[in-house]
């Protein structure tokens, strides 16, 4: 599982009278990770290596998620959790998210300990660290690690929320939208899942799109419902494709343009894998074939294969 080192959106560099002073090492481990980014993997460990080894907990982290996934190196699922446990052991909250992940999953030749990963959580979510909020909740809504605690859950999605972590807003966009443990409030679910439907979060796409289509919480919109569909999908989510096609089915004469694409994206979702929540749709395009050409089937049939 690839891990997010927590990406930064601005970094501001505040120069003043101390412009020619010498960076400080979190800097330097921050031009590092903008060269991981860029993929340029070789200036970053050339960057990020002596940083690591005088004990900088950025770089320890970054060397880490560049051995765990190959990134450069060859891969060294080893040496990875050396450098997150050093990096967690200073207390980095980045480290120790990876740490607990490893734990929840049983990765980096770690045994699966939900309890352990539970308790690791707590310790970055004590930071305010975006992720490791979000994470914390999940378990503590799902009862994974220790007894469910839904107060808390609710608690430290909220907080998720309050400091932007996009999966955090998404999950409880979704408590919101079903009255998991809250008082459906659909307006704020649709707001909140508009929020994580902008940093790219496929199903909160997906649910944006449906709360669009149905008006729920707001007015129906089905232009906008069909571009967050389409957002969702592109990204694979097999849900969002048949939504389309069910979409322009019972809307055909609001959305006449979206007759071929419609057909495209319900072969698509044919083709997906079973769904998360075990959604299938082999067969599912079958009763609107008859309202295609064969020259029609078969170009929707193309066009989904290249997708």
């Amino acid at each position: 599982m690839n891990r997010s080192l927590c990406i930064l959106s601005t970094i501001a560099v505040l120069i003043g009278s101390a412009a020619f002073a010498e960076p400080s090492d979190d800097f330097k481990a921050l031009m590092a990770r903008m060269d991981y980014v860029a993929g340029d993997y070789a200036a970053a460990i050339a960057k990020a290596q002596p940083l690591a080894d005088a004990g900088q907990p950025r770089a320890l982290t970054l060397l880490g998620v560049m051995y765990e996934n190959g990134r450069g190196v060859t891969a060294d699922p080893a040496k990875a959790l050396e450098y997150y446990q050093k990096a967690a052991d200073q207390g980095y909250p980045q480290a120790i998210q990876n740490l607990a992940v490893s734990y929840r999953f049983g990765e980096l030749g770690l045994v699966e300990d939900d309890a352990k990963a539970r308790e690791l959580l707590a310790q970055a979510a004590a930071t305010d660290f975006g992720p490791s909020l979000s994470e914390l909740a999940l378990m503590l809504r799902e009862g994974e690690g220790g007894p469910v605690d839904m107060p808390m859950a609710v608690a430290l999605f909220e907080r998720s929320v309050a400091v932007g972590d996009p999966v955090g807003t998404a999950e409880y966009a979704f408590m919101l939208a079903t009255g998991t443990g809250v008082t459906v409030d659909l307006p704020r679910a649709r707001g909140l899942y508009e929020i994580a439907a902008a940093q790219a979060i496929d199903w909160a796409e997906r649910d944006y799109g449906e709360m669009l289509e149905l008006g729920e919480g707001g007015p129906i919109d089905l232009t906008q419902a069909l571009e967050y569909y389409r957002r969702s999908a592109v990204q694979g989510y097999g849900i969002a494709a048949f939504d389309i096609f069910e979409m322009y089915r019972a809307n055909s004469a609001a959305l006449p343009d979206t007759k071929a694409e419609a057909l495209t994206m319900c072969f698509f979702a044919e083709a997906q894998p079973p769904q998360w929540d075990g959604s299938e749709y082999d067969g599912m395009c079958d009763p609107a074939l008859a309202d295609y050409t064969p020259e029609e089937i078969t170009a929707a049939r193309k066009a989904a294969a290249a997708l």
